[in-house]
């Protein structure tokens, strides 16, 4: 085939012309582009079009993003490009980070845009003009202007201005010109310079059309010093810069306060401001440095010099003076106070009184021995009153305590009468009543069974509720004399010049309230060393009445107890602690009164001074106080004892202890004792001691009624471990109960039935006539019997000694 160069050129320009009969679809095209994909020869950086119709590399996208970037004219929405370069806008927002990555600062991305430098150049350019003809703009007008935030374009301008491409300077969010501030600065001056009074900046600020403007209106007060420091304006800011003060009106103040000064000798704070001047006491402090500073006002040496030749003048001639008059009336009372102090004459040998008095000490010794002469007056006039007081009451005490009426006495009457019954002194086994024995044959071991109280009550107490009325008058007594209102009429008596002086006319109370202390004292001392005569025995009297109540309470605590043996057997154990009631209890009673008695001062003061004291009330080894005595101190109580011992005291009247122990518990809180409970370790104490002395008595008994008296309770106290004072009719139970214990052989308990039913037919012997005369010899016969064999049972062998401590 010799076909030349031309043919095959020719032929091969044919074909290319010659449309193709076979064409591929889309899907083809697409798998094709897949499989290319797959092997490598085609990258990964191809995207789709918003049509699917064409793919597109990332290099194509990033340089669509430029030209659109330069079409719009260095500004663009990310939202925009998806429309222009017809891919998604995720695609569009990576391609645009590539640009801004890439582009050095040429481009930047903010606030969801696109901008380039050149954009930012012209931006600044438009800038400059507008600030070269308005000579200031705001950064936060130009972000509206231009759709920017205000930070960012804040950023921009400023490497503008500090590149020279805006011609300003930008501060606070403002940028100006030099020439604006210029024209500023000529305003204020003409402003200043016209001013006569005070101006304030902020005003003049509103003046100017700058007040929206802060950074400018905090360059007003600089350009203001500028002013004054290049001589342009005479005056100077006060107030923190916020106010101007022209020198002509400085001086004009100056010269109105001082002449005020020099003409007064003394200006208030209020009038200084009212010339207009601002820090009152500095200003004064500054121009007058001789000056003294009060509260109220500012007050010349003269002043002080004035008071204090005053003052001098009155202490010379020992009396005193007000200084009131002698001080500018606008003082207060603490300047007058200040200017006092400043007075070398008020000090030693003289005393401010009611504000503004000074009187000299001497005036006040005097006056203070006539007051002490007063007091002690006084109190010699409420010693007899207290006495008047005493006497009547005495008096009254006795002829209720004579009497059989009042409720005091008939409370204290059961229970005296009740403690001399004799159905505590029956020894019979029960049945008919026996007559009582001889006081010499009761059993006396451990003062346990106490003798009962006499019906024919001695005397009352003396003093009782007549004398707290005496205590009360001459304590009112006392209080009317002493108090500072009847001691300024004393002032007053003895200086009537001094009647309305002081401040608040009060100078009188005032040397009333200055001497009232020593006073007092001088009136106590004296009502002191009058009534203390008889403290040192009202005190052992107490102290006797205390110890006294303690014992006799151990004891009601030791032997009720004790009478818990009997508890099934109630008739005796109601005969036991009526019998407690009566020795033990009573006692309780009579000592907690001897105890208020001696508090009420009626045992003790009235009993020495011859007003009819009784030595019952005195003595706590007396014996025990009629119910005339008991209703006599407590009439006497006061209400907050009162009652409570009351009630205990109408309690001894009864039979049991669990009624009277809770009212005596209250009587002795109410009168500020405490009795005290026994516990287990200490009971025991007491019951080996009561059983020894019980077995010292016992070997000692003149009578076989004494040893039979004796014999039960030891017994008990032996083998129960338990102290009980046991009355004559309450024997024969004891013996009942050593025997139901079987805590002795049988053979003991009926010697010990035998010998009480011996002495009890003895005793009932006792009473009748010649008749009885061979019985009684022979019962006396069988106790002689059984006195050695009781003995030898007591210090037999055999015993539980249970009780033992």
């Amino acid at each position: 085939m010799d076909l030349s160069l031309d043919d095959l050129l020719s032929g091969l320009e044919a074909a290319q012309q010659k449309k193709s009969k076979v064409r591929l679809s889309e899907r083809n095209v697409v798998e094709l582009v897949a499989k290319l994909r797959q092997l490598g020869l085609l990258g990964d950086d191809l995207l789709y079009t918003t049509n699917g119709k064409e793919y597109v590399t990332r290099q194509r996208v990033e340089a669509e993003v430029r030209a659109a970037v330069r079409a719009a004219g260095g500004r663009i929405p990310l939202v925009d490009l998806p429309t222009q370069l017809g891919l998604d806008l995720v695609h569009c927002e990576r391609g645009a980070a590539a640009v801004v990555a890439s582009a050095d600062g040429a481009i930047t991305q903010a606030q969801g845009e696109l901008f380039s430098t050149a954009y930012f150049d012209g931006l600044a350019a438009e800038v400059d003009e507008t600030l070269q003809e308005a000579g200031v703009v705001a950064v936060g007008d130009l972000a509206r202007r231009f759709g920017l935030g205000t930070e960012m374009i804040s950023g921009v301008l400023s490497d503008r201005v500090a590149s020279g491409l805006v011609r300003g300077k930008m501060e606070a969010g403002v940028i100006y010109t030099q020439a604006y501030l210029a024209r500023i600065k000529a305003q204020l001056r003409g402003a200043l310079r016209g001013a006569s009074a005070p101006l304030s900046i902020p005003a003049l600020v509103k003046e100017l059309g700058i007040e929206g403007l802060a950074s400018l209106q905090a360059l007003v007060p600089s350009l203001v010093e500028e002013l004054a420091v290049e001589g342009s304006v005479s005056g100077k800011l006060a107030a923190g810069g916020t106010s101007w003060v022209p020198s002509a009106y400085v001086a004009a103040q100056q010269d109105a306060v001082r002449a005020f000064f020099q003409q007064n000798s003394y200006i208030g704070y209020d009038t200084v401001k009212q010339y207009g001047v601002p820090n009152s006491k500095q200003f004064l402090a500054q121009h007058f440095p001789d000056g003294v500073a009060l509260e109220s006002a500012y007050v010349s040496p003269a002043v002080v010099d004035q008071v204090e030749a005053t003052i001098e003048e009155a202490l010379g001639a020992g009396s005193w003076c007000d200084v009131l008059p002698h001080v500018p009336s606008i003082l207060s009372l603490a300047d007058t106070a200040a200017v006092l102090s400043r007075c070398k004459a008020a000090g030693a040998g003289a005393k401010v009184l009611a504000g503004t008095c000074v009187v000299a000490a001497s005036l006040l010794d005097s006056i203070r021995e006539q007051l002490l002469e007063a007091a002690r007056q006084a109190a010699d006039a409420a010693h007899k009153q207290r006495r008047t007081g005493g006497q009547q009451g005495a008096a009254a005490a006795a002829q209720a305590a004579g009497g059989k009426g009042g409720a005091a006495a008939e409370s204290g009457g059961k229970g005296a009468a009740a403690a001399g019954s004799d159905d505590d002194d029956d020894w019979d086994m029960g049945g008919k009543k026996g007559k009582k024995g001889k006081g010499g044959k009761k059993g006396k071991g451990g003062g346990g069974g106490g003798k009962p109280a006499s019906k024919a009550g001695g005397s009352g107490k003396a003093g009782g509720g007549g004398q707290g009325g005496g205590d009360a008058a001459a304590a009112a007594a006392g209080s009317n004399v002493l108090s500072v209102a009847s001691l300024a009429q004393h002032v007053v008596e003895l200086h009537p010049d001094t009647e309305a002086a002081g401040a608040d006319g009060n100078l009188p109370a005032a040397i009333a309230a200055e001497l009232r202390p020593a006073v007092v004292a001088e009136y106590e001392r004296a009502l002191h060393a009058i009534f203390t005569a008889g403290a040192e025995k009202r005190r052992r009297v107490r102290d006797a009445a205390a110890a006294a109540l303690d014992s006799a309470y151990e004891r009601l605590q030791l032997f009720g107890h004790g009478a818990d043996l009997f508890a099934k057997d109630e008739a005796t154990l109601a005969v036991l602690q009526r019998h407690l009631l009566r020795g033990a209890g009573a006692e309780c009673v009579d000592a907690l009164l001897r105890y208020l008695a001696a508090d009420l001062s009626s045992a003790g003061e009235a009993g020495e001074e011859g007003q009819g004291g009784d030595p019952a009330l005195t003595d706590a080894a007396a014996g025990p106080l009629s119910a005339a005595q008991r209703a006599a101190v407590l009439k006497d109580l006061p209400p907050d004892v009162k009652p409570a011992a009351s009630a205990a005291v109408e309690k001894l009247g009864g039979t049991s202890l669990e009624g009277f122990q809770p009212e005596l518990d209250a009587a002795a809180e109410a009168a500020g004792l405490r009795l005290r409970r026994l516990d287990k370790k200490a009971e025991r104490s007491l019951v080996f001691a009561q059983r020894k002395l019980w077995e010292q008595q016992a070997a000692a008994a003149p009578d076989a009624s004494t040893l039979l008296a004796l014999s039960v309770p030891l017994l008990l106290a032996r083998h129960a471990g338990r102290a009980v004072n046991l009355p004559g009719r309450a024997l024969a139970a004891g013996v009942e109960l050593l025997r139901a214990g079987g805590q002795l052989p049988e053979d003991a308990c009926q010697l010990l039935a035998d010998f009480h039913g011996a002495v009890v037919e003895q005793l009932k012997l006792q009473s009748g006539g010649e008749e009885a005369a061979e019985k009684q010899a022979e019962i006396a016969e069988r106790l002689e019997g059984m006195v050695p064999r009781v003995h030898a049972l007591l210090a037999g062998g055999g015993d539980k000694e249970g009780g033992d401590a």
